[in-house]
């Protein structure tokens, strides 16, 4: 029977060096996902702040 440990996961944290490389590489590619949504939320927020302004200073010049 083939042994489990390349399925082996990490609970929590940082993977270590007793860990598999595809561990690491998925932890990697896990963390480069979350960053990046990061940055499409802040681009997301300034946009609809911006967006906000416009709206409100329009608003105030139609009064």
């Amino acid at each position: 029977m083939a042994t489990q440990a390349h399925l082996k996961r990490v609970v929590r944290g940082r993977p270590t060096g007793a860990d598999t490389l595809s561990v690491r590489w998925r932890y990697l590619r896990h963390r480069r996902r979350l960053s990046g949504r990061a940055w499409v939320a802040s681009w997301v927020t300034v946009a609809t702040v911006l967006g906000w302004l416009f709206v409100v200073g329009m608003a105030g010049l139609g009064h």
